[in-house]
């Protein structure tokens, strides 16, 4: 789960880091949004689910990113196309074989989503870099705003695991 989130961040910060190196967020910042996610992924993990099967996909593709890929959450509207480049990503970069639990798989998608990255700097390149003020808003308020439903997210994915977390 946390995965699907940290890809899409990921992307953008990406895509962000590509198109002006002094706007991303600091290594702290993104460091106190990823280190209780982190720690989240691992209690699901010690429950033996293994996130990253078909059914997990579609689980992310119908509850997490209409959330986070909303106006309401970004603050404004992603350009046109973007769910397309996001299908794209995960038929290129997503086997439903994968565990994201298991490091080998983490590192085969990241590093997929990174070369993915630099053609969609070249699609999007004018326009990802209005994103960056919005990126470091979402990093900065993550703990006071954002982080709670996050972690609501990882519990309701537990849930369709038989699993409380």
């Amino acid at each position: 789960m946390r995965f699907f989130i940290a890809t899409f961040l990921c992307f953008l910060l990406s895509v962000v880091l590509e198109a002006q190196a002094d706007c991303p967020p600091s290594d702290d910042a993104i460091q106190t949004m990823t280190t209780p996610l982190g720690a989240k992924f691992q209690e699901v993990c010690k429950l033996g689910i293994k996130p990253g099967g078909a059914a997990d996909v579609k689980w992310v593709k119908t509850v997490l990113l209409p959330y986070y890929l909303s106006k309401s959450f970004i603050g404004t509207a992603l350009p046109k196309g973007i769910e397309k480049e996001i299908d794209n990503i995960l038929m290129k970069c997503h086997k439903n074989s994968y565990n994201y639990c298991t490091e080998p798989d983490r590192v085969k998608v990241a590093s997929c989503v990174k070369g993915i990255a630099g053609s969609l700097m070249l699609k999007y390149g004018s326009t990802a870099m209005s994103y960056c003020p919005v990126l470091d808003k979402i990093v900065g308020e993550w703990p006071s705003k954002h982080q709670a439903k996050a972690m609501k997210f990882m519990t309701a994915y537990c849930k369709t695991k038989g699993k409380t977390c």
